[in-house]
């Protein structure tokens, strides 16, 4: 059985847990790494497979061997896809071959009475005017001081609410909401290259104290890793390239391709070898029964080094 998870990248994740929890899953994303996934979904001598799957930095073009592994995983393993705003391949793939459960962003008028319910899963009593606010912010334009957040990030600002002193006050909640959009691979690997590895492990930590598997931030950090790599290979070609000719050639977003290839113009190409390098090592280190926490740690403070020269 599969079963993909679309819409919100919140709601879908946390769909996603939901109904591994019903299976008996462990609650451990794992990078699409065809070989990885292929393994988990086959199964032993203790039952069936099962694999909780993350796509969200999916490309198209490691979309083919993914999917040839998943149209070969035995009828009774349980993969669940979390692949939020699928391609118009990947999309059309699912309707013959996956279940779609689809989550999407409450809107405008739901939003209000999302945020109250959600504040009850937290014993949380928010007067009106308060969850306007904070649903007023969610895709919104927001401020300077507030810009707007999606719901992980709103979920963090319920989280600390719960430990403000009573009563709740529009003015404290205002006070407190410093939002920053959730952080990503791509946040760990600029924080790296720039040298700044204490900001790197500062996110780290903020990750894992989400929940977040350390493998699945390893897998982060080697998918950034590798369309950096690709970066450099294509300024050695043309040292003009612009973003949207590396968006197209990478399958990001242009303005991801920009800040990809700004990193890439930072590189030598002993450091990208390096790089790739640690991060195969850390991976191996990690899926072979090693502490996976240890070998992210290490990852990082080996990539920091590679980049020390630049940092001065």
């Amino acid at each position: 059985m599969i079963q993909v998870f679309t819409g919100d990248s919140f709601l879908a994740r946390e769909a996603l847990l939901q109904e591994a929890r019903l299976q008996g899953l462990a609650p451990r994303m794992m990078p699409p790494e065809p070989a990885l996934v292929a393994q988990e979904a086959s199964g032993g001598l203790f039952g069936p497979g099962g694999a909780l799957v993350d796509l969200r930095d999916l490309s198209e073009t490691e979309w083919k061997p993914l999917r040839e592994v998943l149209e070969a995983v035995p009828p009774d393993a349980v993969v669940l896809l979390l692949d939020p705003r699928p391609t118009a391949a990947r999309s059309k793939w699912y309707a013959d071959k996956a279940q779609k459960r689809d989550h999407p962003t409450p809107g405008p008028k739901e939003m209000t009475n999302w945020v109250i319910n959600r504040a009850r899963h937290y014993d949380l009593k928010l007067p009106g005017a308060i969850a306007s606010y904070l649903a007023g912010l969610v895709g919104g334009k927001g401020s300077a001081e507030n810009p707007a957040m999606g719901l992980e990030a709103l979920e963090q600002e319920l989280k600390k609410l719960c430990l403000v002193s009573p009563p709740i006050t529009l003015e404290k909640v205002q006070a407190l909401a410093a939002l920053d959009a959730p952080i990503s691979g791509f946040d760990l690997v600029r924080s790296i290259t720039e040298g700044k590895p204490t900001q790197a492990f500062k996110y780290a930590r903020e990750l894992l104290e989400r929940g977040e598997d350390p493998l699945r931030i390893l897998g982060a950090l080697s998918w950034q890793y590798v369309r950096v790599a690709r970066a450099w290979a294509l300024l050695q070609d043309d040292p003009m390239l612009g973003e949207g000719m590396a968006a197209s050639a990478l399958g990001m977003h242009p303005y991801a391709a920009k800040q990809t290839l700004l990193l890439a113009k930072k590189m030598t190409a002993e450091a990208v070898v390096q790089a790739l390098e640690t991060l195969m090592g850390a991976e191996e280190a990690a899926k072979t029964g090693k502490d996976m926490r240890l070998a992210l740690e290490r990852a990082m403070a080996l990539l920091a080094r590679i980049h020390q020269p630049a940092a001065h």
